[in-house]
């Protein structure tokens, strides 16, 4: 299926967005390649060989190259789209279409630490109890709060039985959906199944689980304000911030499109 011109706005918007709170950054070269890409100027497979083409024509580091890859490869996902299969399946579906031909293991649960490719570096043992969650800053950089590697599929197992049992939120009101957004959110933060890009993947499958019951989440307007919350979370085991950013960012679903960002060149989300 064709996208439409604001479709293809969309994903490059969210695209850029989703990098950008990865600390993953495009070059300028991939930036205009996205423009063309949005006017229908440049199709979509030439977009996504952009950064083999400029490589060509001038210096580059490896980070770039990498970057310009990854953001290629998102707006390719959004566009080609994936089986909404929930659970780990799914995560590891959007995985390897983010990563596959930019970074080893693209798809591969982690087994060990990872290279924390807009994540945090430290693979945990276990998630920190209460006591834990009251420590310092500097202290929670030695807190292991992920599920232990050996564990995730379990882990995933668990958080889909809880997501079927709650009818994957469909019948909640917009306070109660955030309350079980944020919950879950949560929860597979810690999951962390990759030992990178857990960011990047989570984001896109919130937003595919958001819309199919009714609700979009527009990331634009986030900044440091999503580490926050996703900290706080993780390590104290508050999700206040995860609530309030949910209630900042959700709006009600546009059907035709999913992946809603306001700014970029597309303008309000709706």
């Amino acid at each position: 299926m064709v996208m439409t011109p604001a479709e293809r706005a969309s994903a490059v918007a969210f695209s850029y967005k989703n990098c950008e709170l990865s600390a993953i950054a495009p070059s300028e070269a991939m930036v205009a390649a996205a423009n063309g890409y949005q006017r229908g100027t440049i199709d979509l497979s030439n977009f996504v060989e952009t950064p083999e083409r400029t490589t060509r024509h001038r210096d580059h580091d490896e980070s770039e190259l990498r970057d310009d890859r990854i953001f290629a490869r998102s707006v390719r996902l959004i566009d080609y789209g994936w089986p909404a299969i929930g659970g780990l399946g799914e995560l590891k579906t959007i995985h390897r279409g983010l990563f596959v031909g930019a970074m080893n293991n693209a798809g591969q649960l982690r087994s060990d630490s990872g290279n924390g490719i807009g994540d945090d570096t430290k693979i945990a043992t276990k998630r920190p109890d209460a006591t834990e969650g009251s420590r310092t800053h500097e202290n929670r950089q030695r807190i292991n709060p992920y599920f232990p590697a050996s564990l995730i599929e379990t882990g995933a197992a668990n958080i889909v039985s809880q997501l079927g049992e709650q009818d994957y939120f469909s019948g909640l009101d917009r306070a109660g959906f955030i309350r079980a957004l944020a919950g879950v959110y949560d929860e597979l933060n810690a999951l962390h199944p990759f030992a990178y890009g857990n960011g990047m993947v989570l984001r896109m499958f919130a937003s595919e689980l958001t819309h199919a019951i009714g609700w979009d989440l527009d990331w634009g307007s986030l900044t440091f304000e999503y580490r926050k919350a996703t900290d706080l979370a993780l390590f104290e085991h508050d999700i206040s911030e995860l609530e309030r950013m949910f209630t900042s960012i959700i709006r009600l679903a546009n059907p035709t499109r999913i992946f809603l960002i306001s700014g970029w060149d597309q303008g309000p989300a709706h």
